[in-house]
């Protein structure tokens, strides 16, 4: 990230928490208070600040590496017979090439 992208991401992430705290913090009065609004502002905001980061982020996952001479292993179920010709079973071999 440039250093002006870096600049505006703190900026927005300071006011949305100063519209957050602002908005919970009230008089000291005996009847309950109602802190929604501000609670949601301070949820939404800090969701906006969140997708803006995630889209100004690079890529977070390198491309894959592929190997072009690394052994490639196949495998295969075989018929496992008896010295009759009968069929016993499968089973499974695998060969490298």
């Amino acid at each position: 990230m440039t250093s002006f992208k870096k600049t505006v991401t703190a900026a927005l992430a300071v006011l949305t928490l100063s519209t957050a705290i602002l908005a919970g913090a009230g008089s000291a009065q005996a009847y309950p208070r109602h802190r929604g609004w501000g609670v949601g502002a301070g949820i939404v905001g800090a969701l906006a600040v969140g997708g803006l980061l995630a889209a100004s982020a690079n890529r977070a996952y390198a491309e894959p590496v592929y190997e072009e001479d690394a052994p490639v292993r196949r495998c295969e179920m075989v018929e496992r017979v008896n010295r009759f010709g009968e069929v016993v079973g499968y089973r499974k071999v695998c060969s490298l090439y």
